[in-house]
């Protein structure tokens, strides 16, 4: 092996094959189109109150996942925001659930990123209680919402009980709260969720907007009758429970099981009818992945070079792109991740039609 840097010009290899997980790794290069529409879309949530449904589009690999994590970064949401001049979302990802309960899974993986303590201090100067005394007519509900907000209740004793967790003896702390019984249907947990929701953004003071990525929806087609239901029920009731402030993405992958035809056996017209936009991540031209490499490869580029796709010679991505043919942004991805790894390891660079011909048989294994 050589040396990455010297010889390639690189801080490391840039063709990840999964998502970044780390913010700070998350970056965005090329495909303005698709950016501007994300942009777009959040910035309107930010402004506007009404709530939306949005479906992204795309085959394995297209990146929708990293869309969501590069989306859900509090840098990209602050500078979004700013341009906006409201404040910034509040934003998570959650996997579509596969289990027995999806419409409790959902709830729990919300709960699993409630921090009551930030919340709380962020709310200290609202009257949040007087807003949630006003709205819904579920009693029970409204007083587990004023808990979230009340400095007096401890918040890890109220995170056991927003679990489920909490025992009948633990339960009568919660009495003179008004908390006379446990959450235990799915009913519960929507309206749990769009209280909470419409909680955080109330005024768009604290928090301008509830934006949440579903993301391998997808998985939908694998879930049993019963499930589906459910799943397609909570769509609807959280959305017309939480009229404002609410941005929900479904990341969905076009597949051999789930074509665009199969969208009405899984989303019921209830939900398809409340999509109020389709983000396509169509299979890239040639530009666009011209484009998109000379993005990344800056990204990642250590002093500079003349040639955009340094250590790559141009004739090496256009022979990569015409043989594979018609790919998604992961496939080329992992041709040129593997080129770049067998050049390190064989020290040859920079890498030329000659050198690329050593390796083709290997970097194109996958043609159709």
């Amino acid at each position: 092996m050589g040396n990455f840097k010297t010889n390639f010009k690189l801080t490391t290899n840039p063709f990840r094959i999964t998502p970044a997980t780390n913010p700070q790794e998350i970056i965005w290069a090329g495909f303005n189109e698709i950016k501007e529409k994300f942009e777009n879309r959040i910035k309107r949530s930010i402004i506007i109150s009404n709530s939306t449904l949005v479906l992204n589009w795309g085959e394995y690999g297209s990146g929708k996942t990293h869309a969501a994590r590069f989306f859900n970064k509090k840098t990209e949401l602050q500078r979004i925001s700013d341009e906006a001049g409201k404040s910034i979302p509040y934003s998570m990802i959650i996997p579509l659930p596969k289990g027995k309960e999806p419409v409790f899974s959902i709830y729990t993986s919300v709960i699993d990123k409630l921090n009551i303590l930030e919340i709380r201090e962020k709310f200290k100067d609202v009257d949040i209680i007087s807003y949630i005394d006003h709205s819904g007519s579920n009693l029970h509900i409204q007083n587990v919402l004023k808990a979230i907000f009340n400095s007096e209740i401890d918040h890890l004793q109220l995170k056991k009980y927003l679990y489920g967790n909490i025992s009948s003896a633990e339960l009568k702390n919660f009495i003179n709260h008004g908390i006379l019984r446990q959450l235990k249907e799915d009913t519960d947990y929507t309206l749990v969720l769009s209280g909470l929701f419409s909680c955080l953004t109330f005024e768009k003071t604290a928090y301008s907007c509830v934006v949440i990525w579903i993301d391998e929806f997808e998985d939908i087609a694998v879930l049993s009758s019963s499930n589906i239901d459910k799943t397609n029920n909570f769509l609807r009731e959280i959305l017309d429970n939480t009229p404002n402030n609410l941005l929900l993405f479904l990341n969905l992958t076009q597949s051999a099981l789930f074509s665009v035809e199969d969208l009405g056996q899984y989303v019921y017209e209830s939900v398809r009818s409340r999509i109020k936009e389709r983000i396509s991540f169509d299979l890239p031209s040639k530009e666009i992945f011209k484009n998109y490499l000379s993005e990344l490869l800056s990204h990642f580029r250590e002093g500079s070079d003349t040639n955009p796709y340094f250590p790559f010679d141009e004739n090496v991505i256009d022979d990569i792109i015409n043989e594979k043919g018609n790919i998604s942004l992961r496939q080329f991805n992992e041709s040129l991740s593997l080129l770049l790894e067998l050049c390190d390891m064989d020290d040859k660079h920079p890498i030329n039609e000659e050198v690329y011909k050593e390796y083709k048989s290997e970097v194109i294994w996958d043609k159709n």
